[in-house]
């Protein structure tokens, strides 16, 4: 479904279609399975529990006095319980003692389906007391279930059920294997409900259960395995770490320029006041503060001064001037008020394509973009009421002029000698203009050229706490097979420092939880195996997780057809593919589709970077395929249906009904001894009785023959699919595609009609979000533009400060390169943001030029006089928003593999556009303006 599609509806209606055509499936085929799968639905919480008790034992205890209290928790949705044992009530047959009473296992069976039932049958008033008749006819033990009379003899004797058959309490066969630390255990799963906090939720979860772990027997032990809550807290207090660190370090530059506490400390102020405003502004629009939300506040809290500096800087400048602080602080807001209204409001309306742009692009990027709104939105207020207000409070009282003492505090000698420097580097900028505009064109034609040798990815990878190993042996391997090198592999992790827990699956737990095969995370049968490996955190370990497991690539042996595969964490959390490279072929021939496969993996095999190269259809099943002669069995009475009923219910049995032991529901399963059912002649000898009361076997109405199956069959929109899956080490996703792309066009020619191949995983993923970002980009820079026109009232002039966008292009290339990013979802973010923050500063100069104007000042000089004015004003609302994104720009923490690049990408954007739109800027006016300085004034 599409990002945002409500799923319980979109599931509903899905129930109500497949309701509709559930008719015209066979009878035998099991009901089909509607799986809502998203983020909620991964579990918060997920421990191994091991015990020196059986496994039965340990998962009866767990899921009677930890599971229920976890489900009582506000927000938990269900708390699983999962194991290898499952407890069952069997009743194995003696084939030879069926057959010699001419029985069959449907009556066996339908005689326990009737045997056991409580009935309700009406009241009854009797002597002015109303009595419930009830029929109590259930089996309350083993020897009830044994002394069921399935038959009479010749003679009119009962045979009771005892007679052809043991009855058990036993664990059912299972196709499954857990172990925890290399021990035997369960798993305890927490989800939560959706809407529910996670980080909230699992605090909460963790502290009930360090509560009933007191009352537990000493031997429980509980292994987290993984919690999704431990990162969001760990993200979300880093997060607002680095808004803390970027807000000091703003406020200390700030300082460093002004050199008096005065403006300082009202900027200081400003800015919890900004925060507060934001925060009220969040909860009136009915929103909550999460990850994105707060790396929005996060990105912003550099820019949340800005409004403020440009405001503070024009007072303290008025100051210096000698005006009165009554008079500075009013001026100081009005002349500037216009113009960072309008620098607020092109910063704003960048987001606005992205608020309501559809996707996962969408959904990433629209609690940040409001969240940077609201924040933005907060500081414009502060800057225009509050600002103004403390100036006139904290500023001194009385004239400043240069002889008072007053305003020797306020005079900058050491910032005159700059201001001086750079009205000497702009007079000579505007002398040579057309060779420093065409200088800065060449550069950016330079900068372009690298873009190639970014590369590109959807996101860039995350270094989790857990990585996700599976083992694949070829289809039809034994459960024990696969789990004896499954177990190889636990004992190579358990020496790697950088492991803390292994958990270990061998074959499909399907038969607990249908889900697990549908979800994509769990095995398909019992020749995969799959290891949750919980790393030790993050700073406690010299590897990253990739790092962790191209090591353990190096270090597993090499084993003729075992294959092990790394599955992409952050790519399913992303809900797309298990890898990043995903090559889906489409036609309606599965051999055919196996062919093309093939071929693919051959051609791609020695591409750089790819690992784990695999496809969907890599080998069929191994079967003994039963063939029914029809004619045959007509002619005695049997249709196919009861052929093939009848040997599914010697073999893997059949439940018959459930027997209840207090509280539990166990299934009551019938089926043949083992002995009678352990090869392939044995399945040939199994006996059916005609209607004709006569026994015959299958051997007399079906052959056997080997053959091989497809494990499964996949279709896409109608049409069959395989796919060809790939990891990538070592390079970006953008250049491992375009290598694939190359060698598969010869494939891509001789493929049949009606048969054709398309990208998925995260390369569709970033195709996609790449295409409306840059549509969205192409919206905010017009949005933008417009914004600027209606506040200057002319076109020429917003389209002089549009020239700063492309400027910034410069530094974001060569930030990207310095700090070794690719391209990616984050890093196009960053650009737009950049967008709307670039032209700021080029709207405070040129407004002010064009203040300088309107008052007589001639054009040329109040070019120069405008630029140096505003100059240091643009430093410091450019300074600080670099520094208010350094830390998370140079974080190693949780979740920085995310924001790292949106900061990188503003932090180099910004540095470049500064510094060039101090010089550009004004040299694109003049010549807009016809402002000749042939003959430039003496100094």
């Amino acid at each position: 479904f599409e990002w945002g599609t409500n799923l319980d509806f979109a599931a509903q209606d899905l129930r109500d279609q497949i309701a509709l055509y559930k008719q015209f499936l066979p009878q035998e085929a099991a009901d089909p399975l509607v799986f809502k799968f998203n983020l909620a639905q991964m579990p918060v919480v997920f421990w191994g529990i091991t015990g020196n008790r059986p496994t039965s034992e340990l998962q009866k205890l767990i899921e009677d006095e930890v599971a229920p209290r976890l489900e009582r928790i506000d927000g938990v949705a269900a708390a699983r319980v999962f194991s290898t044992e499952i407890r069952e009530i069997l009743v194995d047959v003696d084939k030879t003692a069926l057959e010699s009473r001419n029985l069959s296992l449907d009556r066996v069976i339908a005689a326990l389906a009737v045997e056991n039932v409580n009935l309700p049958a009406g009241n009854i008033v009797e002597r002015h007391a109303d009595f419930l008749v009830r029929t109590m006819g259930e089996f309350n033990t083993l020897d009830d279930i044994k002394r069921v009379v399935i038959g009479a003899t010749s003679s009119g004797e009962p045979i009771y059920l005892g007679d052809i058959a043991e009855v058990k309490d036993t664990l059912k066969e299972t196709r499954y294997i857990g172990r925890i630390q290399q021990q035997d255990g369960v798993y305890l799963m927490v989800s939560k409900r959706s809407g529910a906090n996670t980080a909230t939720t699992g605090a909460e979860v963790k502290r009930t259960v360090a509560e009933i772990r007191k009352t537990l027997p000493s031997d429980i032990n509980f292994y987290m395995a993984m919690d999704q809550s431990d990162m969001i807290e760990m993200v979300a207090s880093k997060t607002v770490q680095n808004a803390w660190m970027g807000g000091i370090l703003a406020i200390l530059l700030i300082f460093l320029f002004l050199r008096n506490w005065r403006p300082t400390l009202t900027i200081a102020l400003a800015i919890p006041l900004s925060i507060i405003t934001t925060f009220i502004s969040f909860y009136a629009a009915g929103y909550t503060l999460n990850l994105l939300t707060l790396g929005g506040l996060t990105l912003g809290v550099g820019m949340l001064v800005d409004n403020a500096i440009v405001v503070i800087e024009n007072t303290f400048r008025l100051r210096e001037e000698g005006k009165d602080r009554k008079t500075a602080s009013i001026q100081g807001a009005t002349q500037v008020g216009m113009a960072i209204t309008a620098s607020t409001l092109t910063t704003i309306v960048v987001f606005l394509p992205m608020i309501f742009a559809q996707g996962i692009t969408g959904k990433m990027t629209r609690g940040m973009a409001l969240a940077i709104t609201f924040s933005l939105i907060s500081s414009l207020f502060v800057a225009l009421t509050v600002v103004p207000l403390l100036s006139y409070q904290l500023f001194g009282k009385g004239p400043a002029n240069g002889d008072s003492s007053q305003g020797k505090k306020m005079k900058q000698p050491q910032f005159q000698k700059g201001r001086d420097t750079y009205r000497k580097a702009l007079t000579w900028t505007l002398h040579h203009r057309r060779l420093v505009i065409g200088g800065v064109a060449g550069i950016l034609v330079v900068s372009l050229a690298i873009v190639p040798f970014l590369g590109t990815e959807f996101m860039p990878a995350q270094d989790r706490n857990m990585i996700l190993l599976k083992v694949k042996m070829p289809i039809g391997t034994a459960l024990e097979e696969t789990n004896r090198v499954v177990s190889i592999v636990e004992t190579l992790m358990s020496q790697q420092p950088e492991i803390e827990i292994i958990s270990a699956q061998t074959g499909s737990s399907a038969e607990q939880d249908a889900s697990d095969t549908a979800s994509g995370f769990g095995n398909t049968g019992p020749h995969e195996g799959l290891l949750w490996v919980g790393l030790v955190k993050r700073n406690l370990r010299k590897y990253s997780d990739l790092e962790v497991v191209e090591i353990l690539r190096a270090k597993l042996p090499k084993l003729e057809n075992v294959r092990f595969e790394a599955v992409d964490m952050s790519q399913m959390m992303m809900g797309g593919a298990s890898a990043p490279v995903e090559i889906k072929l489409f036609g309606k021939d599965l051999d055919k589709l196996k062919d093309i496969a093939d071929s693919i993996v051959a051609r791609i095999r020695d591409v750089p970077g790819l690992r784990d190269l695999t496809h969907s259809l890599s080998q069929g099943k191994p079967e003994y395929q039963i063939k029914v002669d029809r004619e045959r069995s007509a002619k005695l009475g049997l249709m196919v249906s009861q052929v093939a009923n009848t040997i599914q219910a010697a073999t893997l049995g059949r439940v018959a009904t459930r027997y209840t032991d207090e509280s539990e529901e166990i299934d009551l399963r019938v089926r043949f001894q083992k002995r009678y059912r352990d090869n392939i002649q044995e399945i040939a000898n199994i006996p059916i009785v005609t209607p004709q009361n006569k026994v015959i076997y299958v051997g007399q109405v079906a052959t056997v023959e080997k053959g091989e199956g497809p494990i499964q069959i996949t279709r896409e929109n109608q049409a069959r699919r395989v796919t060809v899956t790939a990891n990538i080490a070592g390079r970006d996703l953008g250049s491992v595609v375009r290598d694939i792309l190359q060698r598969l066009g010869p494939i891509q020619k001789q493929m049949p009609p009606g048969y054709f191949l398309e990208f998925g995983g995260s390369y569709e993923q970033m195709t996609e979000a790449f295409k409306i970002l840059a549509a969205a980009f192409a919206l905010a820079s017009l949005l933008v533009y417009m914004v600027m026109a209606s506040q200057f009232e002319s076109f020429r002039h917003p389209f002089i400060i549009m020239f700063a966008i492309p400027l910034g292009v410069i530094g974001v290339i060569l930030g990207l390169l310095l700090a070794g990013k690719a391209i990616s979802l984050p890093a196009l973010i960053g650009f737009i943001l950049l967008a709307g923050i670039a032209v700021n500063n080029g709207i405070v100069m040129i407004d002010y030029i064009n203040q300088l104007r309107r008052s007589g000042v001639e054009t040329r000089e109040a070019i120069i006089t405008g630029a140096v004015t505003r100059l240091r004003a643009v430093l410091l609302t450019a300074l600080t928003t670099i520094l208010g994104m350094l830390p998370m720009a140079i974080s190693r923490s949780e979740g920085s593999e995310f924001r790292a690049p949106m900061a990188i990408t503003v932090m180099g954007g910004l540095t470049a556009t500064t510094f060039l739109t101090l010089f550009i800027i004004p040299a694109i006016y003049s010549l807009f303006e016809k402002v000749s300085y042939k003959k430039p004034k003496p100094a």
